[in-house]
């Protein structure tokens, strides 16, 4: 009987909201996830940062402060993100509201352009592309999303070109050091002092620990990313 209801009148308005959403607080859901993911990196990157200033390795405090920046970026990323699923969560709602859910294509240009941008986050890409199928059935958007072009998505960039003074910035925030003191970066390895043996081999087996640690950040953000 319901088969043939929607066959006559089409899909129930009720039953559409209900499943948009779901579809809304599923992406919510792993938003939330994902920034909380992204904060024991934060720490453990800021914790290390601290450790080779102390220990004067400005080189892995460089490399350490320029994953914490791209760390800071994408939860920036995904927190506008959420921001705009509430965005569009309240616009959909208003719009059922006032029995407006299938006119209301002229009036959700905005609702487009927040789907269209949420489509490329790689930590709800699936369940937005479901949402704006569920959302093109009921007539808030049209099925012209893929040709709209989005202002607000920015693709991810590469950190090489991130200016020494933000590097120098981050790491004078957490130890308290001044700038200038961390200006003086050579961009070759510092010479190791002369040392015991012991010293030595205790020292190359920190800083392979802490290489590793860089690489694990790194691996960790990637998959959060993608």
């Amino acid at each position: 009987m319901d088969y043939i209801k929607k066959q006559i009148w089409g899909p129930d308005p009720k039953e559409q909201m209900r499943k948009i959403n779901q579809l809304l607080r599923k992406n919510k859901r792993e938003l939330d996830r994902s920034l909380n993911q992204l904060q024991p990196l934060k720490k453990k990157t800021e914790g290390l940062i601290r450790k080779a200033a102390k220990e004067k390795d400005y080189k892995t405090a460089k490399l350490c402060a320029k994953e914490l920046i791209n760390i800071n970026r994408q939860y920036k990323k995904l927190y506008t993100s959420r921001t705009r699923v509430e965005s569009i969560t309240m616009s959909i709602n208003e719009q059922y509201s006032m029995n407006k859910l299938t006119k209301s294509i002229h009036s959700s240009t905005s609702i487009m352009r927040d789907v269209n941008s949420l489509i490329h986050i790689g930590a709800v890409s699936q369940t937005m592309q479901e949402l704006s199928k569920e959302l093109t059935k009921a007539g808030i958007i049209n099925e012209m999303m893929d040709d709209m072009v989005d202002l607000d998505y920015e693709e991810d960039e590469e950190l090489e070109s991130e200016s020494q003074e933000e590097v120098n910035k981050i790491i004078a925030n957490l130890t308290e050091e001044k700038t200038s003191k961390v200006s003086e970066v050579p961009t070759t390895q510092l010479e190791a002092p002369q040392m015991e043996k012991e010293e030595e081999e205790a020292a190359e087996e920190e800083e392979e620990e802490d290489t590793i640690a860089i690489d694990e950040i790194k691996q960790r953000l990637k998959a959060l990313q993608s």
